[in-house]
């Protein structure tokens, strides 16, 4: 199963690895390999579409969206 997940500009995804290995490909087709326990980060200046999938079994992934600046102090 993949999952597609678009990221809008200026915005920052934060991403968990609860559960198995996958990897995720980039509009730029660079496909970045991740493991169980993995936290990674990734900033959209532009936005961007991108794609998650499971390696071996069900995956289970944590995402979180946030912007990159606020208004706010």
């Amino acid at each position: 199963m993949v999952y597609t997940h678009s990221l809008s500009s200026n915005r920052t995804l934060a991403r968990l690895a609860i559960k198995s290995n996958g990897s995720y490909l980039l509009i730029t087709n660079q496909s970045i390999s991740f493991a169980h326990k993995d936290f990674v980060i990734v900033h959209s200046g532009q936005g961007e579409e991108m794609s998650i999938q499971a390696t071996d079994q069900e995956l289970r992934i944590f995402l979180i969206e946030v912007p990159t600046e606020v208004e706010y102090p």
